[in-house]
Formats: C-alpha cells, structure tokens, sequence
C-alpha cells in the first residue's frame, strides 16, 4: 500500500507544474457574485415557505418535515428562482 502512495504521489508531482502552481490569485469562479446572490435569493425563498407553512400548522417546520405536497410547492418556488 505504500508503494502504491508513494507511485500515486511521484505521478502527481509529475503532472503539476510548478508554472501553474505560481499563479495568484487563483481562479475559483468566474460568476462567484452571481452564485452568491442566487444562493441568497434561494435562502429567503426557503424562509418564507417555511415561515408560511409553520403559520398554517401552527408549529416550526424543517425541510425535512414537509409532506410530499410541501416539498414540490418548495422544489416549484425555488425553480422560480
């Protein structure tokens, strides 16, 4: 087993060159603002749909306590999204 570490470590080495290694700041995502603000917008969609269905039901709801109904008006509100 170490064999095969120290082969699989030596064939990365190999690989990876040190010119790619030097580059900085390195690239993550080229729309990470954009991800960012649809990750947000899908965060408040979830709580107000759980905000709304706990109101009806009168107790505090988690995802994963949604009925099948629940879930689908969850999984449409966020497609909207």
């Amino acid at each position: 087993m170490r064999d095969l570490d120290r082969l699989t470590l030596s064939m990365a080495e190999h690989e990876t060159s040190k010119e790619s290694l030097e580059e900085f700041p390195l690239p993550v995502v080229e729309d990470w603002d954009g991800l960012v603000s649809r990750s947000e917008k899908m965060a408040d969609v979830i709580d107000k749909h759980l905000d709304f269905e706990s109101k009806l039901q009168g107790r505090e709801l988690r995802p994963m306590t949604l009925c099948p109904e629940q879930k689908v008006s969850l999984a449409s509100d966020l497609s909207a999204v």
